[in-house]
């Protein structure tokens, strides 16, 4: 069975490479165009790890990101934040963010990023 990843941007082209690039890998892939949608794509299709914006309407990726670290439910659900705030990253830390990278972004070093992260927590749960 495929992992699936939860993909969270508002920009329609990005989600789109993402889908492609994912699907291509071997990934199932579902979408939401911002936090609150993400939420609802969260509790009805249970993914394996979430790509998440930072910059959204209606609610951001930060906010996004603390209801599902604050979750018992998904907090072991990996995070990898797309941003191109650099100055973040200590409160991505914090904050339990599993991984972060800077748009523009290489589409093989995210799905690196993806796997390492996909293998860990298979580790933990073994």
């Amino acid at each position: 069975m495929s992992k699936k990843i939860l993909v969270i941007d508002d920009e329609p082209q990005i989600v789109k490479a993402l889908k492609i690039r994912l699907e291509s890998s071997g990934y199932e892939v579902v979408h939401a165009y911002d936090g609150k949608e993400g939420l609802k794509k969260l509790e009805e299709e249970h993914p394996d790890l979430i790509i998440l914006d930072v910059m959204m309407p209606n609610m951001d990726g930060y906010t996004f990101a603390r209801e599902v670290k604050f979750n018992p439910d998904t907090e072991h659900i990996p995070i990898i934040i797309l941003t191109v705030k650099e100055k973040m990253k200590d409160l991505f830390e914090l904050e339990g963010i599993n991984d972060y990278i800077l748009k523009p972004f290489e589409h093989q070093d995210l799905l690196n990023r993806i796997e390492k992260l996909l293998e860990r927590k298979n580790g933990d749960n073994a």
